[in-house]
Parts: structure tokens; sequence; C-alpha cells
């Protein structure tokens, strides 16, 4: 966790994981005190909006997903798609940015994590109950849109990506759990697909931050962990703006 802050502004940066399991306990002394005296939460969408994630998944005369992928990356495709419970003719007619999403969650699935034990829920529930203002950067169905019109070759490069042992579930559990940002700049790259992904969000939410630091007030901005580390972590494009940034977890 970070902070920003100024003479009366104070905005809290928490990294995230969508998907957790019940029994992690990630409330800590520090998370508590942000959650309490924070009047605003800001999260990139709200936990209450849902989209038709496989109408907008499914694409037309798409070739099989292992026709898709390289080669040497089949066998753990099989293995992944075997890990996600759903059908492989279902994914089969998954456009490459679905069928990416999906497959890098398998891990989190098989764990028993999900989206109603995560921050994003827990939070938006505590500061619905206390009254508190709540926002999101984004409809849940932008955040799709964001990934559905991306170039063919940049979807493509997702799927070979998310097939690259890179993303690893408990690993990014671990380091989160652990405070580890070293771990996760290791894996952090500097590629378009990463700005646009990453870069673009961040930059944005930077803008947000930085204007928002104008008015006094205490505020809690919880999104991704993804963005937290790499070079273009949310924290480091706050601090190359000139705000005092402090990591305080």
């Amino acid at each position: 966790m970070w902070r920003v802050s100024d003479g009366d502004t104070t905005i809290y940066l928490l990294g995230s994981i969508h998907l957790l399991p019940p029994n992690i306990d990630w409330r800590t002394p520090l998370i508590d005190r942000a959650i309490a005296t924070s009047d605003t939460l800001v999260l990139e969408s709200s936990p209450e909006e849902s989209v038709d994630f496989r109408a907008m998944a499914q694409g037309a005369n798409l070739k099989p997903a292992g026709e898709r992928v390289s080669p040497g990356k089949r066998l753990l495709l099989d293995a992944m798609i075997a890990r996600s419970g759903i059908a492989r003719e279902t994914l089969d007619g998954y456009k490459d940015w679905a069928l990416a999403t999906t497959l890098a969650t398998g891990d989190a699935i098989a764990a028993g994590a999900t989206t109603r034990h995560g921050i994003e829920a827990k939070l938006w529930s505590d500061f619905k109950s206390t009254g508190k203002t709540r926002l999101a950067f984004y409809r849940a169905k932008e955040q799709l849109d964001q990934l559905d019109v991306l170039p063919e070759a940049d979807q493509r490069k997702m799927l070979e990506n998310t097939l690259s042992g890179k993303e690893n579930y408990g690993e990014t559990l671990r380091a989160w759990t652990s405070g580890d940002v070293a771990s996760l700049e290791k894996t952090a790259e500097c590629t378009p697909l990463e700005g646009k992904l990453v870069g673009q969000p961040n930059n944005r939410w930077a803008q947000w931050i930085t204007t928002r630091m104008k008015q006094p007030g205490i505020v809690l901005v919880a999104v991704g962990l993804g963005h937290m580390a790499g070079p273009y972590a949310l924290p480091k494009l706050l601090a190359a703006r000139g705000l005092k940034v402090e990591r305080i977890e």
C-alpha cells in the first residue's frame, strides 16, 4: 500500500487481487485505518455491475484454440483448459483476449478463489454499509471493451503471454501477501502491449488522482496489483508528476 499526500489531502493506493480464496486474511492495521478514515472509495469498476462476458467473448469463424497458439504451447493450453472447468468447445469459440483472460484465472478458481471473496467486493460492501462515497474508474463493460478492440496481433500476444508460464496465481498470491513487490517487478514488461493494458489506464488514473489532490479529504484507491509494479507502475507515474508518494506497507 502507498500513500499520496499533501497538506490537506491523502490518497491511499492499495494493490488488490480480484479473486481470493475465503481463508485469506488481508486486513492489516494500516489497511483498517485507511478504510476507517477514508471518505471515498475508488475501484476499477463496481462489483455490483454485471456484464455478459460470454456474449462479448464469442467470435465468429474462429480456428480452434489449439490452432491459434504456438505448437510448443499446445500441451500447456490443454492443461489450462482442463483447469478452467469450461468445455473446450466453448473456449474454441472465444476470441483471443477472452480466452487469455479465462485461462489466466484457472489457477485461481482451482484454488477456490472468487470475486466474492476478493478485496474489491469486501471494500465496496464496507463503504456501502457506512454510507461513504463509492466511485469507479470504469463501467464494467468498458474494461472488456478495451480488450475487445485490441488489434488481432495484440490479442494473440495476450494469449501467448498467458501460456508463457509467467502468470502464476500461487506466486502472485505469495508475493502479494508478503508485500514482495520486487518479485512482481521481475515479471513486468516494458512492451507496447503492456503500455496499452497497464500504461494507458495508469496514466488516466494518475491524472484523476493528481486532480483529486487539489481537494481536501481522504480517499482509498484499490486497483489490480499489476498496476503497482513495472515501468508503468501507478506510484511511479504519480511520483514523476511531482506528488509525494510513500510506500507504507
